[in-house]
This record gives C-alpha cells, sequence and structure tokens, in this order.
C-alpha cells in the first residue's frame, strides 16, 4: 500500500500512515554532503533518515529509524495532571508504513540531483526487526 504524501516543496510534507494520521516530514536545510529528515507528529520527532551524499553521485543511507518508545508531551496543564495520575504508555510507530516512506523521499532526493547510486548498511538488529530485509553478500 503506497502512502499518501503532499507537498509545496521538499521542506515541508505531510504523510499519511496506514491508519490515516498525519505525520510533517522536515527536511534539515540541505548540506553538500550530507541531509537529516525528520517525521513529526504531534510536535514529537518519531522518525529519522540520514543520508550522506559521498562521492557527490552516490547516497548513502546511514540509518532510517522509527521510533517504539514515545510519550507525548500534554498540551494543557489538565492533561498534564491526567498523565501524572494515569501513566501514558509508550506508543510504537513502527510497521505504519513511516519507514517505507522515508526510503520513498531518499529514492525522489536522489533522482532530483545528480546521484547515480543509492546504497545502505543492514545490521544484525535491523534484520532481527524485519524479517523481509536480508543482508546481501
Amino acid at each position: 500500500m503506497m502512502l499518501e504524501s503532499s507537498s509545496e516543496n521538499n521542506d515541508r510534507m505531510i504523510v499519511r500512515d496506514h491508519q490515516g494520521r498525519e505525520y510533517r516530514l522536515q527536511v534539515d536545510p540541505d548540506e553538500d554532503q550530507y541531509f537529516t529528515a525528520k517525521l513529526l507528529y504531534r510536535n514529537s520527532a518519531i522518525g529519522m533518515l540520514q543520508c550522506v551524499l559521498y562521492p557527490p553521485d552516490k547516497l548513502v543511507i546511514g540509518d532510517i529509524l522509527i521510533r517504539d518508545d514515545v510519550i507525548h508531551t500534554p498540551e494543557h496543564l489538565g492533561a498534564a495532571l491526567w498523565e501524572f495520575v494515569v501513566k501514558p504508555k509508550p506508543i510504537d510507530y513502527r510497521r505504519m508504513g513511516l519507514g517505507t516512506h522515508l526510503l520513498q523521499f531518499a529514492i525522489k532526493k536522489a533522482r532530483q540531483g545528480t546521484i547515480k547510486r543509492i546504497s545502505d548498511s543492514l545490521n544484525q538488529k535491523d534484520i532481527n526487526n524485519n524479517s523481509t530485509l536480508s543482508a546481501s553478500k
């Protein structure tokens, strides 16, 4: 299933997960050799993409992270008092299609420039968390 997204430019994009919740994609200003994109929900960073452009025609994905331990800050005092008593549980944002969207964003960004190759690296934790990934030999 493809995720919905809309944007006026790359610096401000709205993304919807599989359940229809909206997230804001914030891209740090382009540097010559790297960029970072963050997914924000209720002003909390719940996902991040880090990429390095080296050599200039290669995009290396350093990390794609979707958090599984987010506790949102209450918006007003009443909610803060309620959460003090109730103790909210952390929210897991994995397996909602958000990592896929970050990967699609990296590919789109590469196609806009002079990138000829995209690469990444997997560690055992990545493979354990997602059985559809496999390390190439």
